[in-house]
């Protein structure tokens, strides 16, 4: 029996052209054709009686029913280089600009908009409980203004004082009293200002704080929440119930009514950070953001901060009963931007094309343990962690067989 007939093409922005993939499942005879549709923007593909239609991630320079040449006849396996149409790049460069990298900014959702549970409807904030919504800052973004505090070039009242580093060094050639008690004072001074290196942001009755992957609530804010050291069963829908550890960060927060783990209580901020793709909220959106999203721009977002375009994604393991050997994903980025279109799918789709493969918890902490390594840390929890490997191996499926494997990697993409 043959295998079903596949169709995948891949906008390559960078070199002006369309990849364009087809597997036949049989070889390729006198029936199997390929043309371009009339405005350019689809493909028909003609196989033994079947006929498939591409849509195509965007415009292609060739004239409509230019018929596309099969260059080795009897191979199961067509592939092209489409020459882009110059509008169309054009058109493609100024969607990247204008898009926006995270999914459900603080801009995006209505105050006052009740927060359910996604899978059961159970409302978790009701009606007009959160009364803004407010973007979190990037997660280096103390160390960033206390930066900016010392080192800003308009501030000429700022630097004709010695501030903290300039003390600490004269300080130490007097016995490190001054510089200490002035580095101090700094350190004190920047914290007073809200941005101070141990600053931290906590919870706010009636404010919805955004994070790229997460909504953060105060804990007045919230019902229906159970809370546990380890799975459902295990926990309380009162906080105060559950023995706490002195070195626990964190409790698993689940949904009453369905039980789905939606979150994290934040002892350090007193915050329930839930999951943006488990939970239902009114916003302008079309469609309520996936794991998928989430975790593309969580991505996108640390290529931006640190340059390195290698993660390590590791469960968060908080409870004592979760195990050190969890699998980890070796994440490295190929590329932030594509779009490409498949007849699995019948849509044009944004995406981050990446290479990924599994690891053992030791191997990660070794890796990470090494002064000259260049791969960033993610956390996320374990079960999303499994979904993220799931989409990547589906989407692995999309591919051209001869491209879904570079050495010891694995090629995926993650929709945008």
């Amino acid at each position: 029996m043959d295998s079903p007939v596949s169709i995948y093409a891949e906008l390559l922005s960078n070199i002006r052209q369309i990849s364009l993939a087809v597997s036949l499942g049989s070889p390729s005879d006198a029936s199997t054709r390929i043309a371009v549709g009339a405005d350019g923007r689809d493909v028909e593909l003609r196989h033994r009686g079947e006929v498939h239609i591409l849509r195509l991630p965007a415009k292609i320079a060739l004239g409509g029913g230019a018929l596309l040449p099969i260059t080795r006849p009897g191979a199961a396996a067509l592939s092209w280089r489409l020459p882009l149409d110059h509008d169309a790049l054009a058109s493609q460069q100024r969607d990247v600009a204008e898009g926006r990298p995270a999914p459900w900014s603080a801009t995006d959702l209505e105050a006052g908009s009740q927060v359910a549970c996604r899978q059961c409807g159970s409302v978790i904030a009701a009606r007009d409980a959160i009364k803004v919504w407010k973007d979190l800052p990037s997660d280096n973004w103390a160390e960033m203004m206390e930066f900016w505090h010392c080192h800003k070039p308009d501030d000429a009242e700022h630097h004709s004082h010695s501030h903290g580093h300039e003390a600490h060094d004269r300080g130490t050639e007097n016995g490190g009293v001054a510089g200490d008690q002035n580095a101090k004072a700094n350190e004190k001074s920047l914290a007073a200002r809200g941005y101070g290196a141990s600053s931290t942001i906590s919870a706010q009755q009636g404010v919805g704080f955004v994070d790229l992957t997460t909504l953060l609530f105060a804990e007045s804010d919230c019902h229906a929440l159970t809370f546990s050291l380890s799975v459902y069963n295990d926990g309380s829908q009162n906080r105060q119930d559950l023995v706490v550890g002195s070195k626990t960060r964190a409790l698993d927060v689940f949904c009453s009514s369905c039980q789905s783990q939606l979150g994290f209580f934040n002892f350090r901020t007193a915050a329930i950070a839930l999951s943006k793709w488990q939970l239902s909220c009114k916003s302008t959106s079309e469609a309520s953001p996936g794991i998928s999203e989430c975790f593309a721009s969580t991505l996108i977002a640390t290529i931006s901060r640190s340059g390195s375009s290698k993660s390590l994604i590791m469960p968060i393991s908080e409870s004592a009963t979760e195990s050190s050997t969890d699998a980890v994903i070796h994440i490295w980025v190929l590329n932030s931007s594509i779009v490409y279109s498949s007849t699995a799918t019948a849509r044009c789709t944004p995406a981050v094309k990446l290479l990924y493969r599994l690891m053992q918890r030791e191997e990660a902490d070794r890796m990470l343990e090494v002064v000259s390594c260049d791969t960033q840390e993610i956390n996320l929890p374990a079960k999303a962690l499994g979904d993220v490997v799931r989409l990547l191996d589906e989407s692995n499926g999309l591919l051209p067989a001869s491209e879904r494997i570079f050495k010891e990697w694995k090629v995926g993409l993650l929709r945008r």
